[in-house]
């Protein structure tokens, strides 16, 4: 043949193609045109992947400018602010900033730590700090909050309390609400509003009232100010007026900031949380990406192999390998770029459902309108359309493979070959290689424990690469595996699932591949999760013995080793009570020498039973003056042993010789671990009184009496200790709720997150399974002319999607929860002690639910195939 088909649709007489962008680019759009139906699902899972990718920077940007927006709120008309660093701003100061050129307004705020009670009479507290007092603004204009409901103070004996507190303990306008002073003393005040702080961070979730002056100073001891803000003139520079107060103020303790650096300074501490958690969603969604390039590549091979004799054609009448290749390449071009603007389009509704469901990133984030910067729709397009590209790239070299007889085959379908003969032992070289090396870094990162992770998880994504390579030689033999015993209680159609399962291996392993990625990462955040619940169970139980732990708060936010006593009577009225078997009165306080350790003591007749600290080496029983018992930790860390001297600082009495030590330095007598108090360095009772004097004890420690349930002991304390409302309560049992509770929702967010990657992939299943079901149109007609019945052929179809989705859930169950069982380990090696916990439940949860979704992905192909006509079907192509 000397004349070939020329790209412009003439006929080149020197055997060249002229004009050929154009053609090729109408050739991949009749193509897309052509193959429609069976692109759409491959569209749709990159679509998924791109709105999710980019519904997170949406969410970002979003939540960045919700916060700017409400922060206008505590930083309104502020155009510089003094802050100090070190110490509080006095009325002195600030009168020569009010003196300063060009200031319009100043006002000083009080900002001081303030106790407030709940209706119960208990101190609300958030992660262990109580509330805040805040002054009323002097200038309404530079008012740091919004009234929400009721009015400001106006004169002593009212409180307006944030509007968040309000909610959650239930207090009403005109009700009396309990404030403590700085002793601790309550005082009953009337509550008149309700603020509303906005996003401000500085509170970080605490109760927060602001007061008039008389009580704010009453309550909090302090007229001292910490911010100040000022409001410039028309026309005068916020910078320019900064400089002139800095050299005013002349005070390195003294922070001077224009209006918008704390305006961006505050959006930084509010979204820091913002910034955390896109970067997580960030990742899941390249995991969404990854396993769409698994479905595109799936499709995309498929097409190639169902249209040989189309392409063999075009080879034919003079179309290069190159041309039949670019073509296909731009159909996945055509392909990834629609679905991306596709993806585009729905990230608008993927990063307002973030912002709708914001409790996730435990921060209030207000609602704003959807914001779209150029950045996001640059990587929403490019990210999804490159991943089209690269995922189709194999294809597109098969696809120009095609030899031009192909044409004159009866058969239009066939798929490459890779996994037999010298490319098949390629494959097994570079699979071995890729686990060899991902195991290598595993090894060496699980004895480093935490700074090893990076390893472990690299290596196991070293791993996972190796068991992708292997997987065309993998699949087919593990669907085999797996569905013999079916095949035996099932008969000739569950046989015929398997064999149709196993017939084309790379097919197999990139479906089964693209659910293993989701499965995988869902079973290692499992199991290290339910690791972490286990491990700090057991250290709750260890370390917390006894049944409730008391001691006090701290009302005027001092910052200390130790805590103030408790309430000289409050260990007699708890003893008083037959609930309690055990009430142990322990005394701590920083040792002299080393204000970092903490020195502490009891009774001796009450170190027995759970307050008696577990010890690994020494005994107890040579507990006396002149000698400490030490937290092994401690030890370790200053190289301290049994015999050796530990120099605290104590007063000690005369040793054998006759003499006292004078640098206070006591024989170390035991090592313990797990001890019921955070005090570092127990020493005898009298030699603990002769140090620091008498005093009430600093915690209770509380064990219940038998057939005394904890519920029931915990009502019987918050009943005791509403007269004593600063004493604070905490248990194991709140402590593991709350870890639970924490765990459990992070379990629920990665699941969630990891979902979206799970749903992609059984995108991927029924697109593959509806292609193959196209594919088999006459095989599956000569089956129901051979007797097959619709309903057999049906549940052949469906129990094909079943083998496979259970294949990629087995595999990626087992990659999980390889390298997270060592994950685990290697912390647990280091922090803990034990095992890995894996959670068989979830798994198989995780299991089941994969292959049910994966058989209803194919119950619309496999009714299709069922109720085709037999005889129309056996005419087919194929």
């Amino acid at each position: 043949m000397t004349e070939h088909w020329a790209g412009d649709g003439t006929l080149a007489d020197d055997g060249t193609l002229v004009g050929v962008s154009w053609p090729l680019l109408r050739l991949a759009v009749a193509g897309l045109r052509a193959h429609a139906v069976r692109l759409l699902l491959t569209a749709f899972a990159v679509v998924v992947g791109v709105s999710f990718l980019a519904g997170t920077l949406v969410y970002g940007d979003t939540a960045r400018a919700a916060f700017y927006d409400d922060l206008a709120r505590s930083a309104r008309n502020v155009d510089v602010v003094v802050e100090p660093a070190e110490t509080l701003v006095s009325d002195e100061t600030v009168a020569r900033i009010r003196a300063v050129d060009g200031v319009a307004e100043v006002d000083g705020r009080v900002i001081a730590w303030l106790g407030l009670l709940d209706r119960d009479g208990r101190l609300l507290t958030q992660q262990g700090h109580v509330g805040y007092g805040l002054s009323l603004p002097g200038t309404a204009s530079l008012a740091p909050y919004d009234v929400a409901a009721g009015r400001l103070p106006s004169a002593a004996g009212e409180v307006a309390v944030d509007k968040t507190t309000v909610a959650g303990t239930g207090f009403t306008l005109g009700a009396p609400v309990t404030l403590l002073d700085q002793a601790g003393t309550p005082h009953r005040l009337t509550l008149v509003g309700v603020l509303d702080l906005g996003v401000n961070r500085l509170f970080g979730g605490s109760p927060v009232a602001a007061l008039a002056e008389p009580d704010l100073t009453r309550l909090t001891g302090t007229q001292r100010y910490a911010q100040v803000v000022i409001r410039a003139e028309p026309g005068v520079d916020p910078q320019t007026l900064a400089d002139r107060v800095a050299r005013v103020t002349d005070d390195p303790r003294l922070a001077v900031l224009t209006g918008d650096q704390l305006r961006h300074q505050l959006a930084e501490q509010a979204g820091k949380y913002v910034d955390g958690f896109l970067a997580v969603l960030i990742g899941f969604g390249l995991v969404s990406l990854t396993v769409s390039a698994f479905v595109i590549y799936n499709t995309f091979a498929i097409l190639a192999a169902q249209r040989v004799r189309e392409l063999s054609l075009l080879r034919c009448v003079g179309a290069s390998r190159r041309q039949v290749g670019t073509a296909v390449l731009l159909e996945a071009l055509a392909l990834g770029l629609l679905a991306s603007l596709g993806g585009l389009a729905m990230s608008l509704l993927v990063g307002y459902g973030l912002i709708w469901g914001r409790e996730l990133v435990a921060t209030d984030i207000p609602l704003h309108a959807p914001v779209v910067r150029w950045p996001t729709v640059a990587v929403a397009i490019g990210f999804g359309t490159l991943v089209a590209v690269l995922a189709a790239l194999v294809p597109a070299l098969g696809a120009g493979r095609v030899p031009p007889l192909a044409a004159l085959h009866g058969s239009a379908t066939a798929e490459l070959r890779g996994s037999t003969g010298r490319r098949g032992r390629v494959r097994v070289l570079v699979a071995a290689g890729l686990a060899g090396a991902g195991l290598l870094a595993i090894v060496v990162g699980v004895p480093l424990a935490f700074p090893g992770l990076p390893l472990v998880l690299g290596g196991g994504m070293i791993v996972f690469l190796g068991a992708v390579v292997a997987a065309p030689l993998l699949v087919p033999r593990a669907v085999g595996v797996l569905g013999w015993l079916p095949g035996r209680l099932f008969g000739p159609v569950a046989r015929l699932a398997v064999v149709n399962a196993r017939r084309n291996p790379r097919r197999a392993a990139a479906t089964t591949m693209a659910l293993t990625v989701g499965v995988a990462l869902m079973s290692m955040f499992a199991v290290l999760l339910e690791t972490a619940r286990d491990q700090t169970g057991r250290e709750l139980t260890e370390n917390f013995p006894v049944d409730f732990v008391l001691d006090r708060a701290r009302v005027d936010g001092t910052p200390g080793v130790t805590r103030g006593p408790l309430p000289a009577d409050l260990a007699g009225v708890l003893r008083a009570d037959p609930a309690f078997a055990t009430v142990a009165e322990v005394r701590l306080a920083p040792a002299p020498a080393d204000p970092q350790v903490r020195v502490w003591s009891v009774p001796p007749e009450q170190l027995r039973g759970p307050i008696r600290p577990e010890v690994t080496d020494g005994d107890l029983a040579d507990l006396r003056p002149g000698t400490v018992a030490l937290d092994r930790r401690v030890a370790q860390a200053r190289n301290i042993g049994l015999g050796d001297r530990f120099p605290l600082g104590l007063p000690t009495t005369p040793n054998d010789t006759g003499s006292a030590d004078p640098a206070g330095s006591l024989i170390v007598v035991a090592l313990y671990d797990d001890a019921p108090t955070s005090g570092a360095a127990l020493v005898e009772w009298g030699q603990f009184t002769a140090a620091y004097g008498a005093g009430a004890a600093n915690q209770l420690l509380i064990d219940l009496a038998p057939g005394v349930g904890t519920a029931a002991g915990r009502q019987a304390l918050d009943g005791l200790l509403r007269a004593y409302p600063v004493v604070r309560l905490s248990s194991a049992a709140d402590q593991a709720d709350a870890l639970s509770a924490s765990l459990d929702e992070l379990l629920g967010i990665f699941a969630a997150l990891l979902g979206m990657s799970v749903l992609i992939a059984l995108f991927g299943i029924s697109n593959t399974l509806s292609l193959s079901v196209f594919e088999r149109t006459r095989e599956s007609a000569t089956l129901r002319a051979l007797g097959l019945s619709r309903r057999q052929l049906g549940r052949l179809l469906l129990a094909e999607a079943a083998l496979i989705a259970l294949v990629g859930a087995l595999a990626g169950i087992a990659l999980g929860v390889g390298v997270g069982w060592t994950a685990a380990l290697g912390l647990i090696s280091s922090y803990g002690h034990g095992l890995p916990v894996v959670p068989v439940g979830q798994l198989a949860l995780c299991t089941g639910l994969a292959c049910g979704a994966a058989v209803l992905a194919g119950v619309l192909p496999a009714r299709r195939a069922s109720r085709a006509p037999i005889v129309a079907a056996m005419a087919n192509e194929g």
